[in-house]
């Protein structure tokens, strides 16, 4: 399992790399991840857990489920209110301006001037730490992550497998957000790669700790069933809507790419070991 749990460092390093260097192109692999995170939830986890708590408390698990997709949900509209999907938003302005005439663009530019005098009046920018708040927390989730790969492993190496899976894809978006999120508060690219190492190490971090506990059965399938939820609210609520935010004339191909990653989940799960 431990090998296995390295792979998060990498993925989480390619995406603030592709956040530093690629920006906007990599819409479509976040429409693919979203179908891999959804259908590991609903193909692999959820039905785990209710195989691992027993026919007895069914309702145990979808209270768990709707708990981690409600609070995954909450975390989120605070935590990537500046993420990278949006952080591109004055350059999708700037391509819009292209061929304008010379009165349009005047009058845009001076639109975003009285939004950003706006901001200011308001407060101006944040202090350092409270803008480095947001990427440490999402460190903090990435360390969840990892627990959610070790303990996918003790339930099985099948749900170690499509667990480990949607990490990779989670971790990479997480990895632009972090790079974005840091670059909003520091102005500088030094603290957001140190920031994007700690978040590209947590993961490890997680997974190392699942090692040092033993979790009963029943508990297990409710942790299962918990990110299971999350995981839905991930793809679903996150990253396939902000895959279509910039051009949503591309959203059918969008979610059909979804429905390719989702594809390559059930092909894993048919193949992986038991």
């Amino acid at each position: 399992m431990l090998p296995a749990a390295i792979l998060p460092f990498f993925s989480t390093l390619a995406g603030g790399f592709a956040a530093l260097r690629l920006r906007h192109r990599i819409h479509a692999i976040m429409a693919l991840a979203a179908g891999v995170v959804v259908a590991t939830a609903v193909a692999d986890l959820l039905p785990e857990a209710f195989a691992l708590v027993g026919p007895d408390h069914v309702l145990d698990v979808g209270i768990a489920a709707v708990a981690g997709f409600i609070g995954f949900s909450l975390i989120e509209a605070f935590l990537h209110q500046a993420s990278f999907e949006h952080a591109g938003a004055h350059d999708h302005v700037h391509e819009h301006l292209e061929g304008a005439t010379p009165v349009e663009a005047h009058d845009h530019e001076a639109a975003r001037a009285a939004a950003t005098r706006a901001r200011a009046g308001a407060g101006g920018p944040p202090s350092l730490l409270l803008g480095v708040l947001p990427p440490a927390s999402l460190i903090v989730h990435s360390t969840l992550d990892g627990l959610a790969i070790g303990l996918g492993f003790q339930a099985g190496a099948e749900i170690g497998v499509v667990v480990l899976i949607a990490v990779l894809a989670h971790d990479f978006a997480d990895g632009m957000n972090v790079i974005t999120l840091a670059l909003d508060a520091a102005r500088g690219e030094r603290l957001a790669v140190g920031l994007l190492l700690l978040d590209a190490l947590a993961p490890v971090v997680g997974a190392a700790l699942s090692t040092l506990v033993s979790i009963q059965s029943s508990t297990l399938g409710l942790l299962l069933a918990t990110f299971g939820g999350a995981f839905i609210a991930i793809g679903a609520g996150h990253l396939l809507p902000e895959s279509q935010h910039r051009d949503p004339r591309r959203g059918p191909a969008l979610v059909a790419l979804a429905a390719v990653g989702a594809v390559i989940v059930l092909f894993v799960r048919a193949v992986a070991p038991e």
